[in-house]
């Protein structure tokens, strides 16, 4: 007899009791579409891949590749996004070679859960990224040379034209921001 999943876009997937075959099948938190880069590393081989995250939870990730490390294998993930960065130790759940890998991460401290926490907000829309306007007007406010408020200014004209993503142009302008600071 074969697991029945039960599911729909953002939820749970639940399996029935009398078919549930493997607690790695039961996902635990909701997953959310996202796209960013992260670094993998496998902690006992040291072989380093990058891939892209497709989705993410608050307990693990699926990360699109087409070299994956085999289930159970104990690998660092570093994943950065709008200007964020996240970095825990996981586990791969599953592989699928060409394809990708699900992994879930072990022991997520305060402060990475935050960064995760974040960028959910962000895919469900109940934080927007800071406007582009408003980070140049601090950094013309703050900036006291001029190559610094030229640059935001540039930055903010690529994200207008559609050279730079949202993403990509808040990440720069924080950058810059934060070099106007100190």
């Amino acid at each position: 007899m074969s697991a029945q999943m039960i599911s729909s876009p953002n939820s749970k997937t639940v399996l029935t009791p009398e078919n549930e075959t493997s607690p790695r099948e039961r996902r635990v938190s909701e997953r959310f579409s996202f796209s960013a880069v992260a670094e993998v590393v496998d902690v006992v081989a040291l072989n380093r891949i990058t891939a892209r995250v497709s989705d993410i939870s608050a307990s693990g990730c699926y990360l699109d590749v087409i070299n994956v490390f085999g289930p159970a294998t104990k690998i660092r993930v570093v994943i950065r996004h709008a200007n964020l960065q996240f970095d825990a130790l996981a586990t791969v759940v599953y592989s699928l070679p060409g394809m990708g890998m699900g992994v879930t991460f072990n022991s997520v401290g305060p402060e990475m859960s935050a960064v995760l926490d974040r960028w959910i907000a962000l895919v469900k829309g109940e934080v927007a990224l800071p406007d582009s306007t408003q980070i140049l007007n601090l950094i013309a406010q703050d900036s006291p040379r001029v190559e610094q408020n030229i640059l935001g200014r540039l930055i903010g004209l690529m994200m207008r034209k559609k050279m730079l993503s949202r993403e990509e142009g808040a990440s720069l302008l924080d950058d810059l921001l934060r070099e106007n600071q100190k």
